[in-house]
């Protein structure tokens, strides 16, 4: 998963220590400080924050795309993130919930205003957003393309108040990871006008992987026998442990601690190969993910 393309860090609850800021994000390293004519819209020096404080993934078994759920959330952020892999596209974004009456957002706005005339010790009132994880065949690229234009998530989301206030930036970055982030970035810039910023695959993943033992409650569990058994986790002593991500190939990491951590080992025998066996057998000559 690539980092957000948002002015945003999290805000970790007390019990959640991120010790890097690019694993607080969930990925990469802070860019370079861009140009006056460029707008990046990662870093800030009083950027928002995405409050973490009783995140949970929030759906049921049967859910293809569940969420997480950060009922505190208060700023305003504009997280979008993309790992374009050699078979399926990857991509989270953040969103307000979905729910909430019209009237109850005009109320609560100007709660906001008088919050901040006043100087009440609460600037932002609780709001509460969702991160969103969908997915795309990489060869559909143009379904994503169409996605992310639709919700206009690569300019903050169609209900931000950039969008509303008709103040876009002329140049956005997005970051992104794995092999399509070169290979379709002159795509990504004629359909919607947006630069790829690449990050290390495998940096993300570790960064990403820590993210989720650390703030996301019942990450972890043991499935047995068909029975899925939650595991608590010790964040004192969360390292090391071993990494296997399974992709089209297959790579295993040894994990030491925050930025620390090896390839041990690994195989081209993975999921690229199950999904190549499955369409011979089947004659299949598509699926769904």
């Amino acid at each position: 998963m690539a980092a957000n393309n948002s002015g945003s860090e999290p805000r970790i609850p007390e019990d959640v220590t991120l010790e890097d800021e690019a694993e607080a994000e969930a990925k990469g390293k802070a860019p370079a400080a861009s140009s006056s004519a460029t707008t990046t819209m990662n870093r800030s020096g009083s950027r928002p924050q995405l409050d973490l404080s009783g995140a949970a993934i929030h759906g049921t078994l049967e859910d293809r795309n569940p969420t997480i759920l950060l009922p505190n959330q208060s700023d305003d952020i504009s997280h979008l993130a993309l790992d374009i892999g050699g078979s399926l596209i990857k991509l989270v974004y953040f969103s307000r919930h979905a729910d909430q009456p019209t009237e109850d957002k005009r109320k609560l706005s100007t709660k906001r205003r008088l919050e901040i005339f006043t100087g009440a010790r609460r600037s932002y009132p609780v709001l509460g957003g969702r991160l969103h994880f969908v997915k795309f065949e990489t060869g559909k690229l143009n379904e994503c393309l169409d996605f992310i234009s639709s919700k206009q998530l690569h300019r903050g989301g169609v209900d931000s108040p950039s969008w509303r206030s008709g103040a876009q930036p002329d140049n956005i970055v997005i970051k992104a990871t794995g092999g399509g982030a070169f290979k379709y970035a002159d795509l990504f810039k004629e359909r919607l006008g947006v630069s790829l910023e690449k990050e290390d695959e495998m940096d993300c993943l570790v960064a990403g992987a820590n993210f989720l033992l650390k703030a996301i409650r019942h990450e972890a569990f043991t499935h047995m026998d068909g029975q899925k058994e939650y595991v608590q986790i010790d964040q004192n002593d969360l390292f090391p442990y071993l990494l296997v991500n399974v992709g089209s190939g297959v790579s295993i990491i040894k994990v030491d601690g925050h930025g620390k951590f090896q390839r041990v080992s690994g195989t081209n025998v993975g999921g690229g190969t199950y999904w190549g066996l499955g369409r011979l057998m089947t004659e299949c000559k598509r699926t769904s993910y």
